[in-house]
């Protein structure tokens, strides 16, 4: 119980440098418009509910691709293709920077320690 604690106080953290960012505040405002622009194009074109066509959009831009749905016609194939050329790059701007987040918070936390060190010295 103790490491989820700390897993997730380091979490915050990371999350708190993050949204700093103006580029990642942009990012996830991209993320929400592309599922929001999917799960409206899936629910209308391809008839699927609400939940089927969000949870569609969402595998289909983490390229888990289940296989339990799918899109049935010529233009929801289309959209689709240019959907997750388009997506997949929108997720990996988010990973890039959540990496880059991820660095960030351990230089600060290796030298907040060393600063520590420092003074204990």
């Amino acid at each position: 119980m103790v490491a989820f604690a700390l897993l997730f106080r380091s979490l915050w953290h990371i999350l708190k440098i993050l949204f700093r960012q103006d580029e990642q505040k942009a990012i996830m405002l991209a993320v929400l418009f592309i599922l929001t622009i999917g799960t409206i194009f899936y629910h209308n074109i391809e008839k699927m509910s609400y939940l089927d066509a969000l949870y569609f959009s969402v595998m289909t831009l983490a390229t888990v691709g289940y296989g339990d749905l799918s899109p049935h016609t010529a233009l929801g194939k289309l959209f689709t293709i240019v959907y997750v050329l388009i997506g997949v790059g929108i997720i990996t701007a988010v990973i890039a920077n959540f990496n880059r987040a991820l660095v960030e918070y351990h230089k600060n936390k290796k030298h907040s320690e060393e600063k520590a060190e420092k003074s204990r010295n």
